[in-house]
């Protein structure tokens, strides 16, 4: 749990552990000048944090019982007989038989013999797909000679010396120059506005009925 929720081996996160998850620590106090053991109520004391007064980056949580010999009485959190037990170690396993799998897998495929057509018509499109290859054939067409295209322009330009544009650039503030004076030239007149004339004549009443 401390390996978990705490990486980061301080007194202060030993203590914060025993405060926010108090039932790992089975009702132990933590104790010692520098907050790294925890005592039981049955009375054994266990040193929690290797190297405690070293730097941080030399810590490690343990769980170490201070005195081996020290054994618990009338534990209140004593583990019952569970249904596991520890493996015999003069205990031999028997040896594997080599054709098990390969009668299982026999046996599995048995009621699939009747079904080579049916699985074959169902890997057929798979075998005859191209669509990779023509995603291929359609790359090497448009893409490739795009990218030939434009790596020949980008060589072409490359190529061109700019000296005569830089040159025509730097002569141009003696031609032309915005810059250095109020613009003094006489405004332009005035376009005169056409005459619109007199307009359309008036329409006349329409003779009177006799």
């Amino acid at each position: 749990m401390l390996n978990a929720f705490y990486p980061v081996v301080t007194p202060a996160n030993f203590a914060l552990a025993r405060a926010v998850r108090p039932e790992y620590f089975a009702a132990g106090v933590i104790f010692g000048s520098k907050g790294d053991k925890l005592r039981l109520p049955d009375g054994r004391e266990w040193d929690c944090i290797v190297n405690a007064g070293l730097d941080v980056s030399r810590r490690s949580w343990s769980a170490q019982l201070i005195d081996p010999t020290a054994v618990g009485t009338d534990d209140p959190f004593a583990l019952t007989e569970g249904p596991l037990v520890p493996l015999d170690a003069e205990f031999t396993f028997p040896p594997r038989d080599p054709t098990a799998f390969s009668s299982l897998v026999a046996g599995e495929l048995a009621p699939l013999e009747h079904d080579d057509g049916i699985l074959a018509a169902a890997a057929q499109p798979a075998v005859e797909f191209t669509g990779a290859q023509d995603l291929d054939d359609s790359f090497a067409r448009e893409i490739d000679q795009a990218d030939e295209a434009h790596a020949a322009t980008l060589a072409a330009l490359d190529a061109d010396p700019i000296s005569d544009v830089l040159e025509a650039s730097a002569g141009g503030a003696t031609v032309i120059e915005t810059t250095t004076g109020d613009y003094n030239e006489p405004e332009p007149p005035d376009i005169p506005e056409p005459d619109p004339g007199d307009g359309p004549e008036p329409e006349k009443p329409p003779p009177p009925d006799f």
